[in-house]
């Protein structure tokens, strides 16, 4: 018997969510530990939810979909992820169709769904095609196999940067007992973060600090890849942070974030602060790093002068309802 069912936050669901997203996702894995963990700290102030499709007792496919935060109210977020063995059977569909009814109760007007040029993902996007989704933000997705980066190559650059007063420090590591650490990190991602490209549609929201701070705790206790942050006199001016899931997978890291606030940029500091990153984890023992930005972004051309590898481009599709 085919049903859908809301999530009601059992070991079980988050078991089978896990099994499902790792079979379809073409390269990252998840852990049901640390998608129980991610579940735990939401913004309970935005609807967010999963739908789960049964045959019988078995889970054979999902649907998540999260409200936006302030400006971005009226729009819901999703992805739908079924095993590929059930495709063709309208079940995505079937799980679309469910979701409507529910964001309808908080007014929704736009929806948002990503995929990436990949075979998982072909039937996905016929079905977002079939109900009028239109592309709306490609993302340049890249990939550093760390054996072949060699710091040596790259001296040059930071010299010049750290001339110009700039230093480098690892902000878990050497930071925290800097004075207001952690109200100036957050504020630092605030300002470079409003300049990131968005859907149309979408605006880049602040978080609250205490969420923000509660996500960061959680990344320096248990997903810290590394974290480099600019300083110039006493000024926080750029960063990057990379995250790395052990139980899922140990020896990718993944780019949370890299930015620069706008006086400071076209100075080599971006460049600076992945390799610095670079580098730390590659004496950590991490193997590869993935990283992205939007296909327009000049920032393309630094990962690809430090030898990353281009991998499929994530898309991100819109549809305007009511």
């Amino acid at each position: 018997m085919l049903t859908i069912e809301k999530f009601k936050e059992s070991d079980f669901e988050f078991e089978q969510i896990a099994r499902i997203y790792n079979v379809v996702s073409h390269d990252d894995k998840d852990h049901p530990d640390d998608i129980k963990e991610a579940w735990e700290i939401r913004d309970k102030k935005k609807v967010k939810d999963k739908l789960l499709l049964y045959i019988d007792k078995n889970v054979v496919g999902f649907l998540a979909y999260v409200q936006g935060r302030d400006q971005n109210e009226k729009n819901c977020y999703f992805n739908i992820y079924l095993l590929p063995e059930h495709n063709g059977n309208g079940y995505r569909q079937l799980l679309f169709n469910k979701m409507l009814k529910e964001v309808n109760k908080f007014g929704c007007k736009r929806l948002y769904a990503n995929i990436y040029e990949h075979n998982n993902y072909s039937e996905y996007e016929k079905m977002l095609i079939r109900n009028n989704f239109e592309v709306v933000l490609k993302i340049r997705e890249y990939s550093l196999k760390l054996e072949n980066f060699n710091v040596n190559n790259y001296k040059e650059i930071i010299n010049l940067v750290e001339k110009k007063g700039i230093k480098f420090y690892n902000s878990r590591d050497e930071m925290s007992e800097f004075q207001d650490h952690y109200k100036k990190l957050e504020k630092l991602e605030w300002t470079y973060s409003q300049d990131f490209p968005a859907p149309e549609g979408t605006v880049i929201t602040r978080e609250p600090f205490k969420l923000w701070k509660k996500e960061q705790e959680i990344f320096e206790n248990k997903h810290y890849g590394i974290e480099i942050i600019a300083v110039c006199n006493n000024q926080y001016i750029g960063s990057t942070d990379l995250h790395v899931y052990p139980k899922s997978d140990p020896y990718k890291a993944w780019t949370g974030g890299l930015g620069v606030i706008r006086e400071y940029r076209r100075q080599g500091i971006a460049t600076a602060l992945k390799i610095k990153a670079i580098q730390a984890l590659k004496d950590k023992g991490i193997k590869i790093i993935r990283t992205d930005n939007e296909e327009n972004n000049p920032m393309y051309k630094i990962n690809i002068n430090l030898g990353f590898k281009p991998e499929p481009f994530g898309i991100e599709y819109r549809k305007k309802i009511n």
